[in-house]
């Protein structure tokens, strides 16, 4: 008896004595024919670099003078950098919600400086004008920036300046402010004439009185289609973590090299750097580079018998050490090794295969197996004497790639989750962050440890994530635009972390990495750059890349340069674009060839014929 299984929109032939025939071959046999290739779209695209609605609320809702020093961790640009102060600002500038006030007395002259790339500090690291992205990306995919955008109400003389590293001039342009509304100033730029920059300022002179709304440039982004554009503007975002000093991935772009860097999206931009080779914006010769040094980081560090901690630094003697008070993880263990063989396979370095492999063998689970058989969350900085009370026990995405990882260390341990199929209050990631790794949850075959539908889960899912706007606040702009994305991230002006899902009600602020982590999921990718699109016109999805956060009637957002959730977009759009253009997928072939890989993999789905265990 033949019946037939949808898997990710392909169908493949079942057995309904044995379940799995056919699954090998849907996920490892050829693709469809190719289609057309969507046609290349050269593009005109705004790129905030600083909306001052981002910084911290004023005290006691009134004008924040200067001396009321903000937060660095959640004051930045929407460049990832840094910003400050020039001249008198002391005593004419200072906050309001939404805007910078200025009220310059007369003989006084201020501003504020933004560094374009790096910190402010950092005089190695500038923008380049013409090839605007970080500089390993390749000639054909680098944008330019064509334009800065000036946008204030009130009176009064300002003037923009463009400077290099040592503070000198390469452009600059006066003007003139007499307008009780909001007045948007543009001026073209010469990209090649300006080179490399560190520094967009502006200057408000004496007697000036206004308020300041953003700033911006005027990019002109490659022409190339609008899929690969996604890939290329989520990967430059992940990119921009990256430390070329160190080898190394920072927790967010604007923080100091080495002061809170993070191992899982490490693990996640070797992984995307990878496969930003196999579509040319990178050279194959960088990727190994960058898989290289990153597995040189990871194993020099100390570990808690092999699980590795999820934020690190550098010590004096220039290694990586866990910053106190965090934790040595299980789930971010698990998405680094996931990562790192992925990446090996992909680029052919059986070395660093090899060697990853063999951290894996050394791993132990002393002190991590409750009396249930459930795996802990991990250890404390303390170490293995120090476990975290927490158990990998909820069904999702997370839990699978802790057993699958644990697999890899211990065959003989029986994999336990719960199985109700039932994610912990609707939070959009956990049903779709195995599928970022593994193409075997694409299928509608219940698995071998929870007996659940994965794929049936995750379009559930996704359906209710796009109905949850139009029930909970019909009225929202994110109903009206139908845009979805309940999940967990940093909450609003990114003070604090924040868990939403769809099993909550109320929920106001959305995190949109889920659109990208969920993608595959869609029957139609199309339906997905068209909710992406949206998100571009509302300045949600800007050429640095996708923002962290966004209420519900898109007035505020949250523009942070995070890796993990770069790491996750990245990866997602990778898996959208192959799949819109029905081309070979790197990431599954990856999966489905590497041995460790293929133990996780058949502990949830073991009937994928022998003839495709391991990619033979």
């Amino acid at each position: 008896m033949v019946g037939c299984i949808t898997m990710g929109g392909w169908t493949a032939a079942q057995s309904v004595e044995n379940p799995g025939a056919g699954l090998g071959q849907s996920l490892a046999g050829s693709p469809p024919a190719v289609v057309e290739l969507p046609a290349p779209e050269p593009r005109r695209v705004r790129q905030p670099v600083q909306e001052y609605v981002t910084v911290m609320d004023p005290v006691d809702g009134g004008v924040q003078r200067l001396e009321q020093a903000m937060n660095p961790f959640v004051s930045y640009t929407h460049l990832g950098t840094d910003f400050g102060f020039i001249g008198q600002s002391n005593e004419g500038v200072g906050w309001q919600v939404g805007t910078v006030r200025v009220d310059m007395p007369q003989g006084r002259w201020g501003g504020m400086w933004h560094a374009l790339a790096g910190l402010g500090a950092d005089r190695g690291q500038t923008l380049d004008f013409s090839a605007s992205f970080p500089s390993f990306i390749t000639a054909k995919f680098q944008p330019k920036i064509v334009g800065v955008e000036f946008r204030a109400k009130g009176r009064g003389q300002f003037k923009l300046e463009i400077k290099g590293v040592d503070e000198e001039l390469l452009w600059s342009k006066s003007m003139d402010l007499d307008s009780p509304d909001l007045r948007t100033f543009v001026e073209n730029l010469e990209p090649e004439k300006i080179g490399k920059a560190k520094f967009l300022n502006w200057v408000a002179e004496a007697g000036a009185q206004a308020e300041l709304d953003s700033l911006a440039f005027i990019v002109e982004a490659p022409a190339i289609a609008y899929d690969e554009y996604v890939f290329l503007s989520s990967y430059a975002k992940l990119a921009r973590c990256y430390s070329s000093k160190h080898g190394f991935v920072r927790d967010r772009a604007h923080t100091r090299e080495g002061l809170f860097d993070n191992v899982p999206a490490s693990g996640l931009f070797a992984l995307a750097t990878a496969l930003a080779s196999r579509q040319g914006m990178v050279e194959e010769a960088f990727a190994r580079e960058v898989l290289m040094r990153i597995h040189q980081n990871v194993a020099g560090m100390a570990s808690a018998n092999g699980w590795l901690p999820h934020f690190v630094r550098l010590d004096g003697g220039g290694r990586y050490e866990i910053v106190p008070g965090t934790e040595f993880s299980t789930v971010d263990s698990s998405l680094y090794f996931h990562s790192m063989l992925l990446a090996s396979e992909i680029l052919g370095d059986g070395a660093i295969k090899s060697q990853v492999a063999k951290m894996i063998q050394s791993m132990t689970l002393e002190n991590l197996v409750d009396a249930q058989g459930y795996i802990g969350h991990g250890f404390r900085d303390g170490g293995v004497k120090d476990p975290l009370p927490s158990v990998w026990r909820d069904w999702g995405g997370e839990t699978a790639l802790v057993l699958g990882l644990v697999k890899m260390i211990d065959g003989a341990l029986p994999p336990r989750m719960l199985e109700t199929g039932r994610v912990h209050d609707g939070v959009g990631f956990i049903v779709e962050i195995q599928s970022l790794f593994y193409p075997d949850f694409d299928t509608e075959v219940l698995d071998a440890v929870s007996r659940q539908n994965w794929l049936g889960a995750r379009r559930e899912m996704l359906k209710r994530q796009r109905e949850y706007f139009s029930i909970h606040w019909p009225e929202s702009r994110a109903a009206k635009l139908g845009f979805y994305g309940l999940s967990a991230g940093e909450a609003r002006l990114g003070l604090g972390y924040m868990v939403s899902g769809v099993d909550l009600p109320k929920q106001s602020f959305l995190h949109p990495h889920y659109v990208l982590m969920s993608a595959s999921t869609d029957e139609r990718p199309e339906n997905v750059y068209d909710v992406l699109r949206r998100m571009e016109s509302e300045q949600l999805f800007p050429p640095w890349g996708m923002v962290e956060n966004f209420d519900r009637d898109v007035q505020q957002s949250l523009p942070m340069q995070s890796a993990l959730n770069g790491g996750f977009e990245s990866i997602g759009a990778y898996h959208l674009l192959v799949r819109h253009r029905r081309q070979s997928n790197a990431v599954h072939e990856a999966s489905l060839r590497n041995e460790d890989l293929r133990k996780a993999g058949e502990m949830f789905f073991p009937l994928v014929p022998t003839s495709f265990k391991g990619g033979k």
